[in-house]
C-alpha cells in the first residue's frame, strides 16, 4: 500500500509555495481575471481563488499579532461657532423670534399653539 499526505487524492500535484505565490500575484493584477490565470497554467480556477485568498490573509496581521505600539496624537477641536442663528414664525399681527440654540420643545409647544389659534 503506498503512503500519501492526508487528505490528498492519489495523483494530485504539490505545488511550490513560491508557484502559488505567483499565480495569485497574477491573478491580483486588475487586467487579468482568475479563470484566464487558472486556465494559462492548467489550473481550476477555484484554486487560483483560494490561493489569493491564502495570499491575502497572510498579507493581514491576525488576531495573535503583536499590536503596534500605542501612541497618541494631537487633536485640535474647531471652536463653536459664535453665528446667532434666529427662528422668527409669523401668523397674522402675532410674531415669535427664537434667538441662539433653538429649544426644539419650545419651538413645538408655540408652533401647536399658533396652530390652534383661530
Amino acid at each position: 500500500m503506498e503512503a500519501r499526505g492526508r487528505g490528498r487524492l492519489p495523483g494530485s500535484k504539490n505545488y511550490s509555495r513560491e508557484f502559488r505565490e505567483m499565480v495569485a500575484s497574477e491573478a491580483n493584477h486588475p487586467e487579468r481575471s482568475i479563470s484566464e490565470v487558472a486556465k494559462e497554467h492548467g489550473l481550476n480556477a477555484n484554486m487560483v481563488s483560494k490561493w489569493r485568498r491564502d495570499q491575502a490573509s497572510r498579507a493581514q496581521p491576525g488576531p495573535l499579532a503583536p499590536l503596534p505600539e500605542q501612541s497618541f496624537l494631537p487633536v485640535q477641536i474647531a471652536p463653536l461657532s459664535t453665528q446667532r442663528s434666529a427662528v422668527i414664525v409669523e401668523r397674522g399681527a402675532l410674531r415669535v423670534r427664537f434667538e441662539g440654540p433653538t429649544d426644539l420643545d419650545a419651538l413645538r409647544v408655540v408652533l401647536a399653539s399658533l396652530r390652534d389659534m383661530p
